[in-house]
């Protein structure tokens, strides 16, 4: 092998390594991604079924793993090239729209949904809500550990307590199919979101 052969073999195998450390390092947080939508939906699950000692368990090991914004991010617009991001509402992409837990609270939180829609989306809306209840246990563990201006451990628990009473009416109230219920619930889930947003994201 000359001199120059052995030069360009060396360097593709280098930059054979390279890649497939770039295709690793991508799929790795691809796969934390998945892991922790799937320990938070086993939450949900703990929810949906009442079995609060189970689910305060499974919060206490998310909060100590992920972090918070991993976690919230969960309730961003589902991309269907990218699945493992986002829970979306439904079983398929794109079947309910608009396809993300936060833009659909703020879609049915206008105006009472047509019972038909309600009637067709019910079991789907009523797992969201539940989705969003097991993320508000996450998000008490998650409070901060001391004052910093406006930005107080007490109103952080208070609104984390309010996101989980929110989360429960409007899966009982979608469960339950009744449209100016859901609206309701859908409103005060909204605005205590929106209040906490406005003083604890920067």
């Amino acid at each position: 092998m000359t001199k120059n052969a052995r030069g360009l073999f060396a360097g593709t195998v280098i930059l054979a390594l390279g890649l497939g450390l770039l295709t690793t390092g991508s799929g790795g947080a691809a796969d934390d991604q998945a892991g922790v939508k799937e320990s938070v939906q086993k939450l949900a699950d703990a929810v949906a079924k009442g079995d609060m000692a189970e689910a305060k368990k499974l919060a206490d090991e998310i909060a100590k793993s992920a972090e918070l914004e991993e976690v919230m991010n969960l309730m961003s617009k589902r991309n269907p090239k990218a699945p493992k991001k986002a829970f979306g509402v439904g079983k398929e992409p794109g079947s309910i729209t608009p396809d993300g837990i936060e833009v659909k609270i703020q879609n049915i939180s206008r105006k009472p949904m047509p019972a038909n829609q309600l009637n067709k989306e019910s079991a789907d809306l009523t797992e969201m809500a539940q989705r969003v209840a097991a993320i508000s246990e996450i998000a008490k563990l998650k409070a901060p550990e001391k004052d910093e201006g406006a930005k107080k451990k007490k109103d952080w628990l208070e609104w984390a307590d309010a996101m989980r009473k929110g989360a429960d009416e409007l899966a009982e109230a979608a469960k339950e199919k009744k449209p100016d219920a859901v609206k309701t619930a859908a409103a005060k889930l909204n605005s205590v979101c929106n209040t906490c947003h406005g003083t604890f994201r920067d």
